[in-house]
């Protein structure tokens, strides 16, 4: 049975730069960046996401971005680690990605499954999930 489930995601730090270390904000146009992310996520799913991202701007305002997240959680009171694998950008001041957990382990072991997660520019994003645990 697959169940769903969704969170706030309140970004508590954010990092970026461009592959020759340049703070991502100094350079315009075109260009290619690394960032980190740390989250706080609360709802029917609790923890802390850690996220590092490679990133590919074609111009100042839009992205696409991979990235994986080594997210530490409670969900329906088992904890454990999810490592989900994301693909997403930015565009019209909203990030946005799909997500597939690649990985599960401690009471979280046997967890599969997919979601998305939306970002608008300052606010709080939205994290779905639609899984199976065994």
């Amino acid at each position: 049975m697959t169940n769903h489930l969704t969170a706030d995601a309140e970004p508590e730090s954010w990092t970026e730069q461009t592959w020759d270390g340049r703070d991502h904000s100094e350079v315009t146009g075109p260009k290619r960046t690394t960032g980190a992310m740390t989250a706080t996520y609360r709802g029917a799913l609790e923890g802390v996401g850690e996220t590092r991202f490679l990133m590919a701007y074609p111009d100042d305002a839009s992205c696409t971005m991979l990235g994986h997240e080594l997210l530490t959680a409670t969900l329906g009171g088992r904890r454990g680690t999810l490592v989900l694998e994301h693909v997403g950008g930015y565009r019209d001041g909203v990030a946005t990605s799909t997500f597939t957990v690649v990985h599960a382990e401690g009471e979280l072991a046997g967890l599969t499954g997919t979601g998305r997660i939306t970002w608008p520019h300052g606010s709080a994003g939205r994290f779905e999930l639609d899984y199976e645990i065994a």
